[in-house]
């Protein structure tokens, strides 16, 4: 096909032309640059590479090498001619491109690049996420929490002050009665404090019933009492939520694991605790 003067100078014109290029970078993201054609930049790293091949073969060559060896041996070195200036052709006035978006980005801004500055990016920013709320800012009414149990009834009251916010069931001592003696299997009466909260989320016991040593015998939580003397006495979650109502521990109160992590949140160090037989 044989081309006339008019295809080569619109060839020429084309080739010189700055270009707006849309770049997806993904996630809603996208870019616009200005480049000159593919075969104009192709032709500008090909000299580029040629002529950085031709300083390195002149620096490495081997007169050079053995004129350092030589002793008396004057080296000079010849300034590089300068490349020469490639003058493109005057800036043809862009056209209004219209280009669609996609569904993710339509209700973006898009920012076009300033004209100063062609080949500055500009990126369209993603909308941004709803904002979470997070549980652990939610405030807990104020005030002086306490604790009341009742064996008869196999409840535990949690209180603000006088009033009563929520009671829970519970499991007490096998046995009957103020506790005597370790192991008599009684949860002692009386009024105490919470000594200490601690994580008993890896514990284990052996109820001795034979079924060996209970992984999440205790719950979550273990809330410790100063149980006047007797050691080991507290009120903890437990395996088996069905024995909540009856007379089931060694002598702690028992609450089911969701019941102790609602209750730990109100408890704290020297939290009065009383304990009752009605």
């Amino acid at each position: 096909m044989k081309m006339t003067r008019d295809d080569i100078k619109n060839f020429v014109q084309d080739l010189f032309t700055l270009r707006t290029v849309w770049i997806d970078r993904g996630s809603g993201k996208w870019a616009v640059k200005k480049r000159f054609h593919p075969l104009l930049r192709s032709t500008f790293w090909v000299l580029a590479v040629i002529f950085c091949a031709g300083i390195y073969s002149g620096i490495n060559s081997p007169k050079d090498s053995e004129a350092v060896a030589e002793p008396n041996t004057v080296i000079t070195t010849a300034a590089l001619p300068e490349p020469e200036e490639i003058n493109p052709a005057p800036p043809v006035q862009p056209q209004q491109l219209v280009i669609p978006l996609k569904a993710s980005v339509k209700h973006s801004e898009i920012i076009l690049p300033s004209e100063a500055n062609p080949e500055t990016d500009r990126i369209i920013p993603p909308s941004p996420p709803k904002p979470r709320r997070d549980e652990s800012t939610v405030k807990k009414p104020s005030g002086k929490y306490s604790i009341k149990v009742s064996k008869s009834t196999y409840t535990l009251t949690l209180y603000n002050g006088d009033t009563p916010v929520k009671e829970y069931p519970i499991a007490v001592g096998k046995n009957p009665g103020d506790k005597q003696k370790v192991g008599d299997n009684r949860t002692p009466v009386g009024n105490f404090k919470v000594v200490s909260i601690e994580n008993a989320s890896k514990w284990s016991h052996d109820f001795r019933d034979g079924k060996g040593k209970i992984k999440g015998a205790y719950g979550p939580w273990f809330l410790r009492l100063d149980a006047k003397g007797w050691k080991g006495i507290g009120i903890h979650g437990t395996h088996d939520p069905d024995s909540r109502g009856t007379n089931a521990t060694e002598g702690c109160i028992r609450l089911s694991n969701e019941d102790i992590a609602e209750l730990k949140q109100y408890a704290y160090k020297n939290m009065p605790v009383t304990i009752s037989e009605n």
